[in-house]
């Protein structure tokens, strides 16, 4: 029988875990289910996790929703993309990613994924090729977003990786 403590551990995990990867914001009780918990036990828990700086609250009427702290994701994202990577393959990533965007604006004649999409309802814009475009405008929007953090993770790359080195028992 594990002790309380390994007990408190699995089921803080199990929820964190579920609270993490929900699509959308979610109340107690969905996340309990999902994480084979009590309500009163998630609630318990989610509020440590909101205590933590891990999950954030939306008020939704009487109802409280929980989802994964934005912020705290991004920065997560940065610090990995720091820490795994060189300076040069996140230099790289970016360059093959611009390629990839300039390849759908010659393509389909646009210059944002929202034109692409908008594009879907052109005539002679056949059901394969409007599949392919909602398909190539959700990539794009990707995309950007992958963009914009390797650009962050670039211009921060140094100041964060040399500030990883200064610190006692932190390897880079």
């Amino acid at each position: 029988m594990p002790s309380s403590s390994n007990d408190h551990a699995a089921k803080l995990t199990r929820l964190r875990d579920v609270a993490m990867t929900v699509r959308g914001p979610k109340n107690a009780r969905e996340i309990s289910e999902a994480a084979d918990l009590s309500p009163n036990t998630a609630r318990k828990y989610l509020d440590q996790l909101v205590e933590a700086g891990v999950l954030e609250t939306i008020d939704a009427g009487r109802e409280t929703r929980y989802a994964p702290d934005r912020k705290r994701q991004y920065l997560d994202q940065l610090r990995e993309l720091i820490e795994t990577y060189a300076k040069d393959d996140l230099a790289n990533e970016l360059d093959a990613i611009r390629g990839d965007v300039d390849d759908f604006r010659r393509t389909y004649d646009v210059e944002t994924p929202d034109e692409l999409r908008a594009s879907v309802g052109a005539d002679g814009v056949d059901a394969p090729d409007r599949e392919q475009r909602i398909r190539d405008a959700e990539d794009w929007a990707y995309f950007e977003q992958r963009a914009t953090m390797l650009q962050e993770a670039i211009t921060l790359y140094d100041s964060l990786d040399a500030a990883g080195r200064d610190r006692p028992g932190v390897s880079v």
